[in-house]
């Protein structure tokens, strides 16, 4: 008989979405399957969904409700901790495996013993969950899902730094999962995938990770995403602090550059230049970018305190603004 595989689902007042990730749970054929939902939600309306939910042959539910301390870091560990079955996904509650990804994901995972886990190909959908192509495209070219990388063993250290792993919908060894979210940074902010991320490739060790050209995972587009409220500022920051394998510090190097430089836009965009200035003269900024165009853009918008308004421009005009999150974290 298969051994039980869990599947945590973080959730925050989105009862609707939630109840469309738990369907395409319940649509994967692999069975025996324990479903764990973390609420740090006020309302009781998330109860109220999972009560009125069939529990199909085989499925298992386990709902947390909200702790007196609710954040999505508290509530990642707790998930994990929660579990006790040998391998574990996370999927954000406003996301969907596809129909079969969860049971290739798990069957990469078990074909691949000597590795921690396996993830694999995603597409983007809208609000409403229809397909959306193009940026499925533009998605996996840029997180290095194309079939010179797929279906493959990959060093997790680099999966991990170029954002190829995924932020949810992968299926790791629970042990490490624990270990990982165990000993998140206290005060991540939104960066808790990125960190988490980093804290499994640094207690994993030198492992590896199997990366599937199957369609797994499906990352919707929703609106007021945490994608839309990042702050790379505390993602720079872990990075930075993260101790790297020499094999991958220029990797680690040009991953920093494009953090500093998004958290530096952040600042800019919000008005909060004091910040922003100290960052671009900081030995930290790359000497490279300060005579680009936006290194020059930068400086300028710093020293003569342009307004947020004005600082968003670029992103306008460049029509990526959506895409700029998550180019640079949220995957």
């Amino acid at each position: 008989m298969p051994e039980q595989v869990s599947v945590c689902i973080p959730t925050f007042e989105r009862p609707k979405l939630l109840q469309a990730a738990i369907h395409s749970c319940l649509a994967q054929a692999y069975r025996p399957l324990h479903i764990v939902v973390g609420d740090n939600s006020h309302p009781t309306e998330t109860a109220d969904v999972l009560r009125a939910l069939p529990v199909p042959e085989g499925v298992t539910f386990d709902y947390l409700p909200r702790p007196g301390i609710a954040s999505q870091r508290e509530n990642v560990i707790r998930l994990f901790n929660h579990v006790t079955t040998p391998y574990v996904s996370l999927l954000h509650d406003d996301d969907l495996f596809a129909p079969g990804g969860l049971d290739a994901t798990i069957k990469a995972a078990y074909d691949n013993p000597t590795g921690i886990g396996a993830f694999g190909v995603q597409e983007v959908v809208d609000s409403a969950g229809t397909l959306m192509n193009t940026e499925t495209a533009h998605f996996n070219r840029t997180y290095l899902r194309t079939p010179e990388y797929l279906d493959r063993v990959q060093s997790l250290w680099f999966s991990v730094l170029s954002l190829q792993l995924p932020s949810n919908g992968y299926v790791l060894k629970t042990s490490l999962a624990k270990q990982a979210a165990t000993t998140l940074p206290p005060a991540p902010g939104s960066a808790v995938d990125v960190a988490f991320a980093l804290r499994l490739a640094e207690v994993s060790g030198d492992a590896s990770i199997f990366v599937s050209s199957v369609t797994t995972h499906r990352y919707r587009l929703t609106p007021g995403a945490e994608t839309e409220r990042l702050d790379h500022l505390p993602i720079f920051t872990i990075l930075q602090q993260t101790s790297v394998p020499d094999t991958y510090k220029e990797l680690q190097k040009r991953r920093l550059a494009i953090f500093l430089i998004a958290a530096i836009n952040e600042r800019l965009s919000r008005g909060d230049v004091k910040t922003a200035r100290e960052l671009i003269l900081s030995q930290d900024y790359p000497a490279s970018q300060r005579w680009r165009p936006m290194g020059l853009f930068h400086t300028m918008a710093a020293h003569l305190r342009l307004p947020p308004s004005f600082v968003r421009m670029p992103y306008a005009i460049s029509g990526k603004r959506r895409f700029a999150h998550q180019n640079s974290a949220k995957t």
